[in-house]
């Protein structure tokens, strides 16, 4: 095994010894090995995936060969051929010729440079390569391929030395620090730290040895996993507990940006329930790119320059989820068995906690809960996007501390009820980062017929977490949950409108129709029925009452003829909730911004991609309307018209999102045919 340096070396102080040269071939003035560790910076993911593990039957490598997997991955990338007569010969040693071959072929699949890779090594002779020069190669292959945008970078520094992840290697191989110049050195340490090379145990790498075949497959493809090589078409991996990274590659293996992609889930033991019978997707799958499953919406990610798309998946309950990922065409279709679905089982479990969090079962607008009821809370370590999260090394614990007040017709108050019951534990989180504790209520008098007033029972909890645990987000403090037998009442009034916008109307006599959605519900969050809505809209208000969905469609008339932004308040009638909601009514542009902005952005309020439709802030809400004919730019980089309404739909649906703005130049609102440049910053 590898082994820690207990000091390390000092390239200034190497440099100022003497020359260059001299510090290449010193030997033994470097510090020697002491600790056994592990890989700092070992990957999950592979190149070998997809169709990379395909079977390209070499005959003299079977079934069960050791290096079978990686020999195929290898001809797959097309680092390698074989031999003309069926055969790889994997025990066979790699030639000075051979090696500067693979090599060069391994840099077009990764991406690198292969003059960088191969640099001064001699290109010809049949000599057999030795560890220590295939392990320089590699490493410089790794130098060419990663870069700071890299998960991990490695560096070929101006000393001749590498550096991986911005730092010097920790760790040595014992034979290799006592025998190797500082380069090849520092080239088998930095492969160590990416767990490309393992050595031959014992801490040794065995630098003087030679290198067959098979082995030199093993450390190429390993090496692989760390660029961007991966195979054609789409491939998928988890490279942290919670999040997969898709992958798309063209037929020379080159990353392809601003490729749509439609990415969607299922708990893995309900995985053959993900498709219908047809083939389509069924509903209790989760879409997880931000639109419709099995179609390419405007809503789904695209790949970024490297052409990959890393998605934290919904926070879930579920340990185990089967991910789908596929690319295609806005409007495309897939179903189950097409070619380019990909998928991969996944782990939710194991993630690092970056915080906690408290919640209880109570629905959404729920304050109260009738008599018989439980109601449980639940607090959970939480990362990455929510999802649960494992304990720490030292664990996690929090104190609780519970209250309850009773009070027979009347309302449960702390400061004139009676206290019946505290309690006050401090509970370590389980090995799933979960604590639960559940709360209930018995009716005090359950025999109150003819009661004026409604029985109560007041819950109120504070948990605090124990010095060095994670934290939350807010204080959790005095929480209240009330257990009542109240009747129903309508205490929550949430709106909604069809569309974020509507064109405002050309004359006042010819009024637009809009439809607000009022959804009414009750203290125990279930819905209320037959609450009368009503609209401050006009004079009589547009009234509508609640069915057994507690939804009322309210219509109303717009008779305003320029932009504005509309504050509609909707009410229960009789003194119950109230709620509003901001509406956009969108004019035309004049015919100057019509034409240009003139180097002037505005801030979008709204966008609909089905109509090719932003609606800009100048002054007033204003409409511009975009085609496919027209050049669109992100930030300054020119994106396609996919990229363009995919930004736009998922940052105006995003919760907090930020702002963007839009410009445009060129226009020609009288020319179907003209080009319009559009410039988005966001």
């Amino acid at each position: 095994m590898p082994q820690l340096v207990t000091k390390r070396r000092s390239g200034t102080s190497i440099l100022a010894a003497g020359a260059l040269v001299a510090s290449l071939l010193a030997v033994g003035a470097r510090p020697a090995a002491a600790v056994e560790t592990v890989p700092d910076h070992a990957t999950p993911v592979t190149a070998c995936v997809g169709d990379a593990t395909a079977d390209w039957m070499f005959d003299d490598v079977s079934q069960g060969h050791f290096f079978r997997g990686a020999i195929n991955c290898l001809a797959y990338y097309r680092v390698t051929e074989g031999y003309g007569d069926g055969t790889f010969r994997p025990g066979r040693n790699v030639s000075r010729f051979e090696m500067v071959l693979f090599m060069e072929r391994a840099a077009r699949a990764a991406g690198a440079d292969s003059a960088d890779v191969v640099a001064d090594f001699a290109t010809t002779g049949s000599d057999p390569v030795n560890r220590a020069d295939m392990a320089l190669l590699i490493a410089r292959l790794l130098a060419s391929a990663t870069s700071n945008d890299s998960r991990v970078n490695v560096v070929l520094e101006s000393d001749g030395t590498f550096t991986v992840g911005g730092t010097e290697p920790d760790d040595a191989f014992i034979d290799s620090r006592r025998s190797q110049p500082v380069t090849k050195d520092s080239a088998a340490g930095a492969l160590f730290e990416m767990g490309v090379a393992q050595g031959i145990g014992g801490g040794n790498f065995s630098p003087e040895g030679h290198v067959t075949r098979g082995e030199m497959a093993a450390f190429i493809t390993r090496a692989l996993a760390h660029t961007t090589a991966r195979p054609e078409g789409v491939s998928i991996q988890q490279y942290l507990p919670g999040e997969v990274t898709v992958s798309v590659r063209d037929e020379d293996f080159a990353p392809v940006a601003n490729a749509d992609l439609d990415v969607f889930s299922i708990a893995s033991p309900e995985a053959h329930r993900a498709f219908r019978s047809d083939g389509s997707c069924s509903s209790l799958v989760t879409d997880e790119s931000g639109g419709r499953s099995c179609e390419i919406d405007v809503l789904d990610s695209v790949t970024g320059r490297d052409g990959e798309l890393t998605i934290g998946l919904a926070a879930t309950d579920e340990p185990e989820l089967t991910v789908w990922a596929w690319t295609g065409e806005l409007g495309d279709v897939i179903r189950n068995g097409d070619a380019g679905l990909v998928s991969v089982e996944v782990s939710t479990q194991g993630v690092e906690a970056t915080g906690a969090k408290v919640t209880n079962s109570l629905p959404e607008n729920a304050t109260h809960v009738r008599f018989g009821s439980t109601v449980t809370v639940t607090v959970q370590l939480v990362g990455v996007n929510g999802l649960r999260a494992v304990p720490p090394e030292d664990g996690a614990s929090y104190t609780i501390v519970k209250e309850a007040f009773s009070q027979i017709d009347g309302t449960a108050n702390p400061t004139s009820s009676r206290l019946t019951q505290r309690s006050t534990e401090v509970v370590a989180v389980d090995s799933t980062g979960k604590i639960e504790f559940v709360l209930d209520g018995v009716d005090p008098d359950p025999h109150d017929t003819g009661d004026t007033g409604d029985d109560e029972i007041l819950w109120r909890y504070t948990v605090t977490p124990v010095p060095d645990s994670p934290q939350f987000d807010t204080p959790v403090q005095n929480v209240e949950v009330v257990f009542t037998d109240a009747d129903p009442v309508a205490t929550t009034i949430d709106l909604a409108t069809q569309v974020k916008y509507l064109r405002a109307a050309s004359s006042s006599t010819r009024p637009v129709n809009n439809v607000v959605i009022a959804t009414v519900t009750d203290q125990y969050g279930q819905p209320f029925r037959g609450a009368r809505v009503e609209l401050d809209t006009s004079s009589p208000p547009p009234v509508g009452t609640t069915g057994s969905s507690g939804i009322a469609r309210i219509g109303y008339q717009y008779s305003g003829t320029t932009g504005t932004r509309e504050t509609v308040t909707a009410s229960v009638a009789g003194g119950g909730p109230t709620a509003t909601i901001d509406f956009l009514w969108a004019e035309d542009p004049t015919f100057g911004f019509e034409q240009t902005t003139n180097g002037g952005t505005y801030e979008v309020l709204a966008a609909d991609p089905r109509r090719n439709e932003v609606v800009v802030d100048l002054g007033t809400p204003t409409v511009v309307v975009y085609d496919g004919n027209d050049r669109f730019r992100l930030d300054g980089t020119i994106v396609s018209l996919s990229l363009f309404e995919s930004v736009l739909a998922n940052e105006l649906d995003s919760d907090g999102a930020g702002i963007l703005l839009l410009g445009w130049s060129s226009r020609d609102p009288d020319d179907q045919a003209d080009r319009t440049n559009w410039f988005l910053t966001s």
